[in-house]
């Protein structure tokens, strides 16, 4: 089983690398012709080759020597070496004892972006029904200090035995905070739970900055592999962490794993009425919908190429795309503002409200999800919340959430997406039948795989499918 496993993973890995490979290069002629284009930009050529190696050089040292310092007898007496917290500023704040331990839910990231998509939504939802159901309270992690706002006041806050972190949020966006934290909590008797969205910084870090992709790489070195437990996503997230730890880090092999399902209200009714424009644009024709930030991994020049087989057949449908722009996608983007369809066929969205998509999930012919990597796929349960019926790429995550209600593609094959288009087109409307949660239900599944430490992952039949593929393997 685990050796099929590998090789749909392999036929898969090779598409990708294709894919990835034709995007990288339409980024690169786009930035050529920027700089070409832009008169300001009076650099030698010399001059910035010896940059961009410089870069290269920075990146490889960085991520060659970073394991070695943390390694080195004088980081280990800084890092041992009581840190100076400003405890004086914060007052001890005492949380009522319950009936049970508290669950601190970590929002500091969240809190200083100010952000509500993607992680931050998670995190916001959970902790506000985490706190509403009086199982915990959101934390802020600031200068090695756990800190909550209790009655308008911020003070620290200790834990007591049994109680358990829950470090939700971003936080390899501020890996050097957490260590004090993390030890004084279980110094008190407190557990650390750390949330597993993916793991894409580490899998594809060609489509993210170096510094993301080492602070990451620091993050799961130093604090989710060694917490107490991890929580994922979905079963297909925790399946990968597991895998991957297992094989980069021999500490965690009797870690405990788990997962659970992530929610949705978009169906609620909205609080104001969808705006004009996505009024207009449900009613020039059939139309299928592609939700999602711009960015490469989503697949978006599949769902293109597909479109622009049905429209070279003369088949008469449009593509709305509604998501902001993202990262290493300008190029992207640049066809998609210049594209021969745009506002006849083709439109784009990048600011869309919550009122909008809905509206947009009720009208259209079926949600479109081309990504090739996916930690969960919350639009996917949104669309099915809204009754769209719904076309997705062909991976494990999507299988795990649609089952057999969902019409399925060929992973990054714009030719088998067109069929399944046509064949939508051709078929009747039905909602899919796809099981989705509330937050407040999905926070109710979390809160009780926590309180039960019943982690559904048999790490130990991973670790052995793991020796068994290497032994394969090393004989071959």
């Amino acid at each position: 089983m685990f050796e099929a496993s590998v090789t749909i993973a392999q036929r898969d890995h090779r598409k990708v690398v294709g894919y990835l490979r034709s995007q990288f290069e339409a980024e690169r002629r786009y930035k050529l012709e920027a700089q070409k284009a832009d008169t300001t930009y009076d650099v030698d050529p010399v001059t910035r080759g010896a940059y961009r190696r410089m870069l290269e050089l920075y990146w490889t040292l960085s991520r060659v020597l970073a394991p070695l310092r943390r390694a080195s007898p004088a980081a280990q007496c800084e890092e041992d070496a009581p840190r100076p917290a400003p405890q004086q500023q914060f007052p001890l704040i005492t949380i009522a004892p319950g009936d049970q331990p508290c669950i601190y839910v970590d929002v500091t990231d969240t809190k200083f972006f100010d952000k509500v998509t993607g992680i931050q939504r998670v995190v916001s939802e959970t902790a506000h029904y985490v706190t509403e159901l009086g199982n915990g309270q959101p934390v802020q992690i600031r200068g090695g200090l756990i800190l909550a706002e209790i009655d308008g006041v911020m003070g620290r806050i200790e834990a007591r035995p049994g109680d358990i972190l829950l470090l939700l949020d971003a936080g390899w966006n501020n890996v050097d905070n957490y260590a004090h934290a993390i030890s004084s909590f279980r110094e008190k008797g407190g557990a650390v739970v750390a949330g597993v969205y993916d793991l894409f910084p580490v899998l594809y870090p060609t489509l993210y900055g170096p510094e993301l992709v080492i602070a990451f790489e620091t993050w799961l070195s130093e604090v989710v592999s060694r917490s107490d437990a991890v929580v994922a996503i979905s079963r297909s997230s925790a399946k990968c962490y597991a895998e991957y730890a297992m094989m980069r880090y021999k500490w965690c092999r009797s870690q405990k794993i788990g997962w659970w399902r992530l929610g949705a209200n978009l169906s609620a009714e909205p609080a104001r009425e969808p705006a004009a424009a996505a009024i207009e644009i449900a009613t020039q024709g059939p139309f299928f919908l592609c939700v999602g930030t711009i960015e490469t991994r989503k697949g978006y020049p599949v769902a293109i190429e597909a479109f622009e087989r049905l429209w070279a057949d003369k088949i008469d449908v449009n593509l709305v795309i509604v998501g902001r722009p993202g990262w290493n996608a300008q190029a992207f983007e640049q066809r998609l503002r210049q594209h021969e369809e745009k506002g006849r066929r083709l439109f784009w969205l990048d600011d869309a409200s919550d009122a909008d998509l809905r509206h947009l999930y009720r009208e259209t012919c079926a949600a479109v999800f081309t990504t090739f990597a996916e930690g969960f796929g919350l639009p996917l349960v949104e669309a099915a919340q809204c009754g769209a019926p719904i076309i997705a790429s062909d991976i494990p995550q999507f299988r795990e959430l649609g089952g057999s209600d969902v019409r399925y593609f060929d992973l990054l094959d714009s030719a088998s997406l067109a069929d399944a288009l046509m064949q939508a087109l051709s078929d009747e409307k039905r909602p899919p039948r796809v099981a989705t949660l509330t937050w407040r239900e999905s926070t109710i599944e979390l809160i009780g795989l926590l309180r039960s430490g019943a982690y559904q992952m048999d790490v130990s039949a991973i670790s052995r499918d793991i020796a068994t593929a290497g032994l394969a393997a090393a004989t071959k």
